[in-house]
């Protein structure tokens, strides 16, 4: 093979261009998270609209989405250890299509065992196919060495494609309780999402290695790296703010101020991660992993302070703006440490063992945040909490910057 050839095969993936690849591979997520993901905006006045359930059977639903991710986040690890990474994307996003498929049924036939079990189905589709299509994107990016780029272009695809749903879904939404058919908005949510898994079915299936085996004794050797144990408690860390919008934020929103303002959380919430995921995987490059992630945590920090100096709906305005940059940042320079860190083989086991923690998270969140004072007058313990453990996070991020040669 001569050098022309060798340099053809390197650069292109299946007969597309390696940036061809990189950009279908992220718009399938723009989709699916234009449907699947956005929906979870509205999945609590939706079983609200036509359920008996309480608020709290019906956090526990989406709760169950990011516990069952929490399990098979090292659970697929082992399960799927003898699938290609392709595969895993693919049979992961196919749950994404049935869990909005599951909520038109819920409609038609209220159960409550059905939604958490669809919720539990769709975890594990979740976990599946975040590990496949990271592990995928990680590859493609190896050549070049830009893991924080690719990570960044991914993550801002499927926030882009969040923000963007959840004003369509909205508005769609909206017209479904006028007309009293609220189903229309998971019809719509179901269409969006096969667009994504369509593309996604067509895309190139690259050779790959199998991936490390996962055994307690490799588990143990990436979390004894203290690189791996700041990231881990940094993801735990930064998911509570994410949980903390699933499951709280929007419901105070509405009682504090009126139903009117609840675009605060639906516009700028999902707008500054799709903005910021981007911005923070380039800068990731340019600067260090750990100095990246100390600016997103002490500005999530500011944005719980900001509501307990100014009761205005623009304060919360400004906490839904820093917890979109927190969680738009940590997840793509986490993923880039991952990528720079471990070879292809361990970094399914990497990921796992760092992304169960993140999910952790968000089940804690979701459950726990409303028991912290939302829904009452005084916020200050819930809004104060958070504000302390990300001023504590950002400290630490700036130690990861000691540990930025340590292999996984």
């Amino acid at each position: 093979m001569n050098s022309v050839q060798e340099q053809q095969v390197a650069t292109s993936s299946g007969g597309l261009s390696t940036r061809a690849h990189v950009l279908l591979l992220s718009s399938t997520f723009f989709f699916i998270f234009l449907g699947a993901g956005a929906q979870q905006a509205f999945l609590m006045p939706y079983m609200g609209a036509f359920t008996d359930w309480s608020r709290l059977q019906r956090q526990i639903v989406i709760a169950m989405v990011y516990f069952s991710m929490t399990v098979f986040r090292l659970g697929n690890v082992y399960l799927l250890r003898n699938w290609p990474q392709w595969k895993c994307s693919i049979v992961g996003a196919a749950t994404y299509v049935l869990f909005p498929i599951a909520m038109l049924v819920v409609y038609f036939v209220p159960s409550y065992p059905l939604a958490l079990a669809a919720a539990a189905v769709w975890g594990w589709g979740g976990a599946a196919m975040w590990m496949g299509t990271t592990m995928q994107m990680l590859s493609l990016a190896d050549e070049a060495k830009k893991h924080g780029t690719g990570m960044g272009i991914l993550y801002g695809a499927t926030h882009a494609g969040w923000a963007l749903g959840v004003i369509v879904l909205g508005a769609i939404f909206g017209f479904g309780q006028s007309v009293e058919m609220p189903w229309l908005v998971y019809a719509a949510a179901t269409l969006l999402t096969v667009i994504g898994y369509a593309i996604m079915l067509w895309l190139p299936r690259l050779p790959e290695p199998l991936p490390e085996l996962p055994t307690w004794s490799a588990l143990m050797e990436i979390m004894s790296r203290t690189k791996a144990r700041i990231a881990a408690f940094l993801l735990f860390a930064a998911s509570l703010a994410f949980g903390f919008v699933l499951g709280s934020f929007t419901d105070y929103v509405e009682g504090a101020h009126g139903a009117q303002w609840l675009w605060i959380t639906a516009f700028f919430y999902p707008f500054a991660r799709f903005v910021l995921s981007f911005a923070s995987g380039l800068l990731s490059e340019r600067l260090s992993h750990g100095t990246v992630l100390a600016v997103s945590f002490f500005g999530g920090a500011l944005g719980m302070f900001v509501p307990l100096m100014w009761a205005h709906p623009a304060g919360l305005a400004v906490t839904a703006l820093m917890l979109g940059l927190l969680n738009g940042a940590v997840p793509v320079v986490s993923s880039a440490v991952i990528g720079v860190s471990a070879d292809q083989k361990r970094r399914p086991l990497s990921y796992g063992a760092m992304f169960t923690w993140r999910d952790l998270g968000v089940v804690v969140a979701t459950v726990a945040g409303g028991l912290l004072g939302m829904g009452v007058d005084d916020v200050a313990a819930t809004f104060g909490v958070f504000g302390a453990v990300f001023v504590v996070c950002g400290a630490i991020s700036l130690a990861l910057n000691r540990y930025a040669e340590q292999q996984l």
